[in-house]
């Protein structure tokens, strides 16, 4: 009986091996040590990282409930632990190519998500939603092409991109801060919810086409240091 699970469980493994996705990770995961890759998941910055993603759900529930005092709440404190994660990783020498890829997917699942969501109750408009989404969504096309084709693609965070994501976490902020009976002048606040929307419209833009530049170049498509 034992030996009969076993050829099957043989099977099994062969015909899973001849998936693409599964081949490469198996082939990924003979260089694996256990107990090193323990150590480089669970330190503090991925940890950090790691609680930031778990916060999303509940932030999202939170909007869709329009409990917006306690949404707020968790919201600026995952915003602050992307900067925190940051700096312990540089502080006590704990960067790593996880945490390299880890951190950006973690603001982008944060940011997008609420977005979305306050975009369902009617709080963020419709052109800034497909803006944000369809810069996401062809950055992962080029990052999963270059994957699949074996280019050895290396996109870091640019300068653009960084004052593009602080933008988007200050905005969420502002719409959060919008729903609360605080004594503003209202005309005020609505002239400068105008101005950080066009700004984040105009910096999704600039950091869209200064990543598909990067890509291009990356896929010989174009090289700017010809002469």
């Amino acid at each position: 009986m034992t030996s009969f699970f076993y050829s099957k469980f043989i099977l099994l493994y062969r015909l899973l091996s001849k998936c693409f996705f599964v081949e490469l990770f198996l082939k990924k995961a003979q260089h694996i040590n256990v107990k090193r890759l323990k150590n480089y998941i669970m330190n503090l910055p991925n940890i950090i990282t790691i609680l930031r993603l778990f916060l999303t759900p509940l932030i999202v529930w939170l909007v869709l409930t329009e409990n917006y005092i306690l949404g707020f709440i968790f919201f600026v404190f995952s915003g602050l632990s992307d900067a925190l994660d940051g700096y312990l990783a540089k502080k006590f020498n704990q960067s790593s190519l996880l945490g390299s890829y880890l951190d950006p997917i973690a603001d982008k699942i944060l940011i997008v998500s609420t977005i979305l969501v306050l975009g369902y109750n009617g709080l963020v408009p419709i052109w800034l939603i497909i803006i944000i989404v369809s810069r996401d969504i062809a950055i992962f096309g080029a990052v999963l092409i270059s994957f699949i084709i074996g280019s050895n693609l290396k996109i870091k965070p640019l300068t653009v991109s960084k004052i593009n994501t602080f933008l988007q976490i200050f905005y969420i902020a502002i719409i959060f801060l919008m729903q609360f009976d605080i004594l503003l002048p209202e005309e005020s606040i609505r002239i400068f919810y105008l101005l950080v929307t066009y700004l984040i419209a105009i910096s999704t833009i600039v950091s869209w086409l200064f990543y598909l530049q990067l890509w291009l170049i990356n896929m010989k498509v174009i090289n700017f240091y010809e002469e």
